[in-house]
């Protein structure tokens, strides 16, 4: 496998000092950049090698999951407490077989499995969820989790982990675990990205995915996912001399989607290696989750008190022979 080395030469704004990366990564052929096609109607009222989980079938037989992703903003005790908007949380968690959520905030550590108890109430079906510690550098820390369903999607016991970043690039570290889900197994490596460090922080991932595919070189599986702050005064979406915007990585989530309820900005993204683009990953699937659109609410204060961001996701083939 050919490999290429990157050299980038990045300020940090944070302290006037540069950071030197020597990027190394496995060269893979790219692909041309996928389109979105947004979605749009209801009303609200452990093992190593676990057994593969049966995967939902579509009209051709295709077995499929739903992986996403969904920044709740300030999601603890206050929000807890808000019946109508947790209604709409436990709604949207259900439309997907893996979801991660970021920016939960509680000291007491008591949101997660609350949402988690909340959700399997509501459900036919039964919902997991693994969590991170709470990160930051400051007092105010947010933790990351992935609820999945556990009749479609396998957590590999013992996988996840928060990214050891020995160099303090990332206020809150990339939270990395391994699924399986019928032959599919996967690594997802979930962040959100610090809005005045996207840059940097957004080129470091590069050495996030080269760190995986170095320790784990039998997984390429590995998708990048969260808010990455990528949009706005923070990041130039169209500026492709990021390290992460070289062309081994695919952004599913494309410059044209709007990620955000107040805003026609795309924060929100997914990227891949080839490896899952070519295979796996279901052509044009990747797309926002407009909830307003899906369950008709009109109020957009409510839409707002829900989040201030969408949940983005994409559809993957569970049912193809795995290529790692």
């Amino acid at each position: 496998m050919k490999k290429f080395t990157l050299f980038v030469l990045i300020c940090v704004i944070s302290g006037s000092s540069y950071v030197l990366w020597q990027i190394t990564i496995p060269t893979l052929s790219p692909s041309p950049s996928p389109t979105l096609s947004p979605s749009p109607s209801p009303t609200l009222s452990p093992s190593p090698s676990p057994t593969p989980s049966p995967t939902p079938t579509d009209n051709n037989g295709v077995q499929s999951i739903r992986i996403a992703a969904f920044n709740i903003q300030i999601f603890g005790r206050s929000k807890r407490n808000k019946t109508d908007v947790m209604e709409a949380l436990i709604r949207i968690a259900r439309e997907f077989d893996v979801i991660l959520v970021q920016e939960i905030r509680d000291s007491s550590e008591e949101t997660a499995h609350y949402f988690l108890q909340l959700i399997n109430e509501a459900s036919d079906h039964t919902y997991e969820y693994i969590r991170s510690e709470r990160l930051g550098r400051t007092t105010s820390k947010e933790a990351y989790a992935y609820f999945y369903n556990n009749k479609t999607v396998d957590f590999i016991e013992g996988s996840d982990f928060v990214y050891n970043d020995t160099d303090d690039v990332f206020e809150r570290e990339p939270y990395i675990a391994n699924f399986k889900s019928g032959s599919f197994d996967f690594t997802l490596v979930g962040i959100h990205v610090k809005p005045d460090d996207a840059y940097a922080e957004i080129g470091n991932l590069t050495l996030v995915v080269q760190y995986m595919l170095e320790t784990r070189p039998e997984e390429r599986d590995i998708v990048v996912l969260g808010d990455f702050n990528a949009d706005g005064s923070y990041f130039d979406e169209e500026d492709s001399s990021n390290p992460f915007k070289a062309h081994v990585f695919f952004w599913v989530v494309t410059n044209e989607i709007d990620t955000m309820t107040k805003t026609d900005w795309t924060y929100d993204r997914m990227v891949m290696l080839n490896t899952t683009y070519n295979q796996e990953y279901i052509d044009d699937s990747a797309q926002v989750f407009y909830y307003d659109l899906e369950y008709g609410l009109d109020n957009e204060e409510f839409v707002r008190a829900i989040s201030d961001h969408y949940p983005i996701y994409a559809e993957f083939r569970t049912d193809l022979v795995d290529d790692d």
